[in-house]
C-alpha cells in the first residue's frame, strides 16, 4: 500500500462531533453507510477514538482534516473551538479547517483569526445557514473575498444533502464563485453529487477548483466519471476524503488501491495533493 495517506475530511468520535447528528443519531448514520454499499468498519463497532486511531495507523493514514461547522438545525455543529482543541491534543495527526458563518458580519476578521489559529482552510456552508442561501448569492462575496485575501482554501459545500433542495447543489453556482474569485482555491465538498458530470466540467474549466466528493465516491452513480477525471485532468486536484464514519476506512482505502491506478497517481490523490493544498509553504509538511 501507498504510505502516508492524508484523509482530507473526517469526523471521528471527539467532542467536536459527538453531539452532532452523525454520532448523536448513530443508528441513522449506519443506515447511511449501508445505503452507500459499505459495511460497518472495525472502528465504528463499537465507535471509539482509540479504535479509530489504531485503524488509521494500520492503514497508513498519517493526517486527518477536521472540518468545523457553524451550528445549524440539520446537522448540529459545535463551532471552531472543539476542533482546534482536538488539533492541540494531537497536532501531528489532526489539522483544522475552521468554519465561518455565511452571514458573518466581519468575515475579514473571522478569516484572519482562523489563519492565526493555524487553520488550513475555511469551511462555508450557505445551504445550512440560519438564513439559507445559494452559494453564488452575492451577499456571500465578502466571505469568499476574505478567504482569498488571507490565502486560505475555501471548503465550499455543494452536493448531496446541501440545502433544502437540489438547486443548492447546482454546479453552475460553484462555477460562478470560481469565476468571481480566481485566486481562491475552492474545494468542492461533496463533489456536486448527483450532478457529477457538470461538477467535473466546472473543475475542467476552472483550475482553482479541487474535487472532494468524500461520501459520494466511490460506490455511487458517477463513480466512473470521478475516476476518469482523476486519471486525467484532475489528477493534481483530487482529494481523498472518507468523511469517516460514513466511509469505513479499511474499505475505502482498499477501493482506491483496487482502481488500477499507477503508484504515482495514487500518491498524488492519497497524499501529495492534500499536502500541496493545505501545507505548502507552512513549514509543517504532512507526513
Amino acid at each position: 500500500m501507498t504510505g502516508a495517506i492524508i484523509d482530507a475530511r473526517a469526523c471521528p468520535p471527539i467532542p467536536a462531533f459527538l453531539q452532532d447528528r452523525t454520532w448523536a443519531r448513530f443508528a441513522g448514520t449506519l443506515e447511511g453507510v449501508a445505503a452507500r454499499g459499505w459495511t460497518v468498519g472495525r472502528s465504528t463497532d463499537p465507535p471509539g477514538l482509540s479504535a479509530y486511531l489504531d485503524e488509521c495507523r494500520r492503514l497508513g493514514i498519517s493526517r486527518a482534516g477536521l472540518t468545523a461547522r457553524v451550528p445549524n438545525d440539520l446537522w448540529g455543529g459545535q463551532g471552531n473551538d472543539p476542533v482546534f482543541d482536538a488539533v492541540a491534543q494531537r497536532p501531528d495527526f489532526f489539522f483544522a479547517c475552521g468554519a465561518v458563518d455565511a452571514l458573518e458580519a466581519d468575515p475579514g476578521a473571522a478569516a484572519q483569526q482562523l489563519k492565526d489559529r493555524g487553520a488550513r482552510g475555511v469551511v462555508v456552508e450557505p445551504g445550512l445557514a440560519r438564513t439559507v442561501l445559494h452559494i453564488d448569492d452575492r451577499s456571500l462575496d465578502p466571505v469568499y473575498d476574505a478567504c482569498q485575501s488571507v490565502g486560505l482554501p475555501l471548503l465550499l459545500m455543494g452536493g448531496g444533502e446541501t440545502g433544502p433542495d437540489l438547486s443548492y447543489s447546482d454546479p453552475l453556482r460553484h462555477e460562478r464563485v470560481a469565476i468571481r474569485f480566481p485566486r481562491l482555491q475552492i474545494v468542492y465538498m461533496h463533489g456536486g453529487w448527483p450532478f457529477v458530470q457538470a461538477a467535473l466540467g466546472v473543475a475542467f474549466r476552472r483550475p482553482n477548483v479541487w474535487m472532494m466528493p468524500d461520501v459520494y465516491f466511490p460506490g455511487l452513480p458517477g463513480e466512473q466519471d470521478y475516476l476518469l477525471a482523476m486519471k486525467t485532468f484532475l489528477q493534481d486536484r483530487f482529494l481523498f476524503a472518507s468523511n469517516y464514519p460514513y466511509c469505513p476506512l479499511d474499505e475505502i482505502v482498499e477501493r482506491y488501491h483496487g482502481f488500477g491506478l499507477s503508484d504515482d497517481l495514487l500518491t498524488k490523490v492519497l497524499h501529495d495533493n492534500a499536502e500541496r493544498l493545505f501545507f505548502a509553504g507552512s513549514g509543517d509538511a504532512a507526513r
